[in-house]
């Protein structure tokens, strides 16, 4: 039913949570997993703003965007060493772009099964209405989509 399961992560314990659940999915249908990590290029934010203040070739720049491609790629490897010892397939990919964009863009060009992604604590009414990631993937994805919700 689900040969491949997209599971995005940006390290908070939502998504950290969502990827308990694919990998465990994953684990019973056989999956592939595909743990997914994107940078944040939309320019928004406080950091984003700072950043994008820096031209793009200077030194400070790319040493930034180097230390945080390397730490998205640190979340997704450990997400797959996860899925090794679970007996599961996966995968470790880092891109940049607007992450619902870049979420939703992924699952299509990779024929993914099912996207499992955390989602904020607040209410999915008010989540959905604010735009955030989770709410956008959910809405504009054409694969199935299952949100976690945190353990309250």
């Amino acid at each position: 039913m689900y040969e491949t399961i997209l599971v995005p992560t940006d390290g908070s314990p939502q998504s950290r949570e969502a990827a308990d659940h694919a990998l465990e999915i994953a684990r019973q249908f056989g999956s592939t997993v595909h743990a997914l990590y994107v940078l944040d290029d939309r320019g928004t934010g406080r950091m984003s703003q700072a950043v994008n203040e820096l031209s793009h070739d200077s030194p400070e720049r790319k040493e930034m965007d180097q230390r945080h491609e390397e730490a998205g790629a640190e979340l997704t490897d450990e997400i797959v060493e996860r899925a090794r010892e679970a007996g599961v397939d996966a995968e470790s990919v880092v891109r940049s772009g607007d992450p619902a964009e870049t979420i939703t863009d992924y699952a299509e060009e990779r024929g993914i099964d099912l996207i499992v992604l955390g989602a904020r604590g607040r209410s999915a009414v008010g989540k959905f209405l604010l735009g955030d990631v989770a709410g956008k993937v959910a809405r504009h994805a054409t694969t199935p989509v299952m949100l976690i919700r945190p353990d309250e």
